[in-house]
């Protein structure tokens, strides 16, 4: 019967996330020709395929997707094991690494960890950014969307932010403000464009609301693949931008537009294994943050 190294295993699960020979071959520290070489080796001795190579990238194949399972489950089983090995689970002292998005991990939850940080000086806290395809194994905690299909995973709701517009002073006071949601198609529309709101995608509420059944979308007057970049496009008066309530939005001085409108809401999670369940940082931190405002 012929045998999966474990070696080989760490291949499948970092290819099948990346989805990239260049940027899964740069994670594990090999050359693009070495790891493409041992997954063609990998498939001639499993007699499948478990890649299909496609424009852009790689996609896994049915037996590809079953492997990339078990790979997940034992890589991921390991790096919690060896946490709690080398961590003292029932003490609030270490590192306590978080994975989280951009702009939660640079603005709201930098802005809001200095209460858990003078109460707890011996937690040593590490933020891992990601834009998306956040993998809970890359650290202790992951504050993201809900991420299905992962039954070893405890995800409890952290906050619930809802899409609302946002422009600033400069931009109403030269451009008016919109009285209905028709009035928009008057206006500059700001968009964002990247996997943010939802595991699926942004949604552009901003482009369809308030039109009839089979109209088209508005038209987006700006686009930008960042959070950081839409907010500042609205503070420089390029126009209307659609936005999760976050707290610190206001505190920017933008207005907010039409505020009886309420789009998508957001829901965010805060993640971790099963086997992680005992950790009193993790507990600790996931109650501080829970009485915070997002």
């Amino acid at each position: 019967m012929e045998r999966i190294p474990l070696g080989k295993l760490k291949l499948i699960y970092e290819l099948g996330r990346e989805k990239s020979i260049t940027r899964a071959a740069n994670k594990l520290n090999l050359s693009q020709s070495a790891l493409s070489k041992a997954i063609s080796a990998l498939e001639e001795q499993m007699q499948t395929k478990i890649f299909d190579r496609i424009p852009g990238g790689m996609r896994l194949t049915p037996d590809g997707e079953r492997l990339f399972i078990y790979a997940r489950k034992v890589i991921e089983e390991h790096s919690a094991y060896e946490r709690r090995f080398f961590d003292r689970e029932d003490e609030l002292l270490g590192d306590l690494k978080i994975v989280t998005t951009s702009y939660l991990g640079s603005q709201w939850l930098t802005s809001c960890l200095e209460g858990y940080i003078l109460k707890n000086p011996q937690v040593h806290i590490k933020i891992l950014i990601k834009s998306e395809d956040i993998h809970p194994s890359e650290a202790d905690v992951a504050i993201c969307t809900f991420i299905p299909h992962q039954p070893h995973l405890i995800q409890k709701p952290l906050f619930t932010a809802y899409t609302r517009l946002y422009a600033s002073p400069r931009y109403l006071e030269k451009h008016g403000t919109p009285e209905t949601s028709e009035d928009l198609n008057a206006h500059r529309l700001i968009t964002y464009k990247g996997n943010h709101y939802t595991v699926y995608g942004s949604t552009n509420w901003l482009l369809n609301v308030g039109n009839k059944p089979g109209t088209s979308p508005r038209e987006s007057f700006f686009e930008i693949e960042s959070l950081h970049g839409l907010l500042n496009c609205a503070l420089q008066g390029y126009g209307i931008i659609e936005f999760p309530d976050y707290s610190i939005v206001k505190k920017l001085g933008l207005v907010e537009v039409l505020p009886k409108l309420i789009g998508p809401e957001i829901k965010i999670y805060y993640t971790y294994p099963q086997s992680r369940a005992t950790s009193k940082k993790i507990q600790s931190l996931y109650e501080y943050l829970r009485k915070k405002e997002k």
